[in-house]
């Protein structure tokens, strides 16, 4: 017989205690007494709660895991009594997985410090909710009657600790909308920029918007002037956009976060993707095929446009914040987003040249040594709106008739019967 547990798994920790409490309720067992919070706090600190000196401090979605990890740490080095939430639950951990990483922290529990107490002289108590799908996650720090100082020092002492801890800083990320804007890292995002074949003034017009949060953002501030920026890849399918993004992104990752926002962020929390980056610190955001989710002014959701337009105006007001969005359509956004300070440059990106597409070709090549090929000839015999994910597929299909020791004859009959238009993907995402 299936359990409540299990017919619930999938559900948000909120879902899961509202059928919990229901169920106790409609079972007879909230009658049951059990340890309160209240009395924790009294037997630790010697007063109950309402009597209690309270702070709070509100956390992120991009400081959660981070306020977890610095809770599971206090806990290893000074072993705090443990007792029941804010809603008097028993104390509950929370599992994370950061990369091949794993981590268990607490996630709704009230830690009390008597014995020792790592943020100053006299008891302190820290309550957490902080379950990743709650909607406004907080640590509460209660100090003994008229304990401020104590109370603000420890507020101060966890900001610090969480910025110094935060896994998620200098990562890429991907967003994940589970009854709230969450991350997903993503470990298997890399590109080189010679595995790129764009015209040279695509990289130039880059190296412009990277060197305003990088290089240049100093004097961009001392002048008053922003130092974030937005840049826009405009094109059709297969045409590079996204290998742009992928070597930007392996470039700044480290120095800089990477938020690759998917089409839920996009379109319903944009505003919050952005606002990560205060506590994220410099950050690249990806916006990848906009035009999807965001069109002109009555031609769709027009608070998805708002959202983007708040965001984008936000963003500005930031430091060092680059965005970079991709679009097949340019011409279906509103005008009001792609303006100067919105999106500083549109980089229109058509299909390669013979020159790039010959490098496109030879670098595929370039992993099978037993292919006999004339790339001079194939590149002549493609079609001249072809895309280099038109090349790469021409040489997958070619793959499939001959194997590895595929031939120019191969490359020309797979050419000649294939059709592109029907094959161009409609979305290609990170």
């Amino acid at each position: 017989m299936t359990t409540l547990d299990e017919l619930l798994a999938d559900e948000t920790y909120c879902v899961r205690r509202t059928v919990g409490a229901l169920a106790r309720v409609l079972s007879g067992a909230a009658t049951e007494s059990t340890p309160t919070q209240t009395k924790f706090l009294a037997e630790h600190l010697g007063a109950p709660r309402h009597e209690l000196t309270v702070h709070r401090l509100h956390l992120s979605p991009a400081t959660v895991l981070a306020a977890g990890l610095v809770l599971a740490d206090l806990v290893d080095q000074h072993a705090p009594a443990i007792g029941p939430d804010a809603d008097d639950d028993p104390p509950r951990w929370a599992d994370h997985r950061v990369g091949d990483v794993e981590y268990s922290t607490p996630a709704d529990v009230t830690l009390a410090f008597t014995t020792t107490n790592p943020f100053g002289t006299g008891p302190l108590a820290i309550s957490a909710m902080i379950d990743p799908s709650y909607s406004c996650p907080t640590l509460t720090v209660m100090t003994p009657p008229g304990q401020h100082d104590l109370a603000r020092g420890a507020i101060t002492e966890l900001r610090r600790r969480i910025d110094a801890r935060n896994p998620l800083r200098g990562r890429i990320l991907r967003t994940r909308y589970r009854g709230g804007l969450g991350f997903v890292v993503v470990d298997d995002l890399h590109a080189e920029r010679s595995d790129v074949m764009v015209p040279e003034r695509v990289w130039t017009e880059i190296d412009l918007a990277i060197g305003a949060v990088t290089s240049r953002h100093e004097t961009l501030a001392a002048a008053g002037l922003s130092t974030s920026r937005g840049v826009m890849l405009a094109g059709p399918p297969g045409v590079g956009k996204t290998a742009v993004v992928r070597a930007v992104a392996t470039e700044m990752a480290g120095d800089f976060t990477v938020i690759l926002a998917d089409p839920v962020a996009m379109a319903h929390g944009i505003s919050d993707v952005y606002a990560q980056a205060d506590d994220f610190g410099p950050t690249v955001v990806v916006l990848d095929d906009i035009d999807l989710y965001i069109r002109r002014r009555g031609d769709g959701d027009d608070m998805g446009l708002g959202a983007l337009l708040s965001a984008l105006d936000g963003a500005s007001k930031r430091d060092r914040v680059l965005t970079i969005a991709t679009t097949n359509d340019p011409n279906a956004l509103d005008a009001a987003a792609t303006r100067a300070a919105r999106f500083d440059s549109i980089l229109e990106l058509g299909p390669p040249s013979d020159v790039a597409a010959a490098a496109i070709l030879a670098g595929v090549l370039a992993h099978l040594p037993a292919a006999d090929v004339d790339v001079s000839r194939v590149v002549a015999a493609l079609p001249a709106d072809r895309s280099g994910a038109d090349i790469t597929e021409a040489v997958r299909r070619a793959i499939l008739v001959d194997g590895a020791a595929l031939t120019t004859e191969t490359m020309l009959s797979v050419i000649g019967t294939h059709d592109y238009a029907a094959a161009l993907p409609i979305g290609t995402y990170l």
